[in-house]
């Protein structure tokens, strides 16, 4: 591995993503400082995206693209994004009579939210993750057999909304968790952060449909 900036910045990535799973697991919905400690998720969550941002950018910038940043940093990304839906739909997130809940909250159908604090459900850990074992094994067979498959504009937008998702959970329980707007904005774009990965998953699909039939890839 090449030492350079880039590199430096995924590396740190890491050891955020170890800090920022460690302050999950610790919440409890009867913890004094919960708050406090979304509120370090949060911060802790923008920051790694920022290097996110950052290290493909001087990759690019300073021709600095190595193998080990080709690798590691999307695995890294997939590990932050993945690992925090299923951390947020563990049971230390579901709505009970002593959790933070404002009113527009405990107003909304149970399907909605699916009884958790962070609206993120078990089924949609499940769809978010088949998504990405099965492109991932159809992206690395296509790869194998010397066809290209590249990333298309709704995979992009699909890791934005999870990205925003992610954040709108953690601040709405930080900072706003009774606000009726924070509570909206965070359901809306969970939801619509697993309906466009769902629909990423099937345009990947189809596009892989035409890959394995032809011989080239119609960008």
């Amino acid at each position: 591995m090449t030492w350079n900036i880039p590199n430096q910045l995924t590396m740190g990535r890491i050891v955020l993503a170890a800090i920022f799973f460690t302050l999950l697991g610790i919440y409890h919905p009867e913890l004094p400082s919960r708050e406090a400690l979304m509120g370090a998720c949060f911060v802790i969550y923008v920051i790694a995206a920022v290097t996110d941002f950052f290290d493909g950018y001087l990759a690019r910038k300073l021709d600095q693209v190595s193998d080990f940043g080709r690798m590691v940093d999307p695995i890294v990304d997939k590990v932050l994004v993945v690992g925090a839906f299923c951390m947020l739909a563990g049971p230390d997130f579901r709505l009970t009579p002593t959790a933070m809940q404002g009113q527009f909250e405990q107003s909304l159908p149970g399907w909605l939210t699916g009884g958790m604090l962070t609206t993120v459900q078990p089924w949609m850990v499940v769809a978010i993750l088949a998504r990405e074992f099965i492109i991932s094994g159809v992206r690395g067979y296509s790869e194998s057999q010397g066809k290209k498959f590249p990333a298309i504009p709704i995979g992009k937008f699909k890791m934005i909304l999870q990205c925003v998702a992610i954040g709108s959970i953690l601040f709405c329980l930080a900072w706003t968790p009774k606000a009726a707007w924070s509570n909206c904005i965070k359901v809306v774009t969970v939801w619509l952060s697993v309906l466009v990965t769902v629909l990423s998953g099937v345009v990947y699909l189809y596009k892989a449909r035409r890959l394995f039939s032809t011989d080239t890839l119609e960008k």
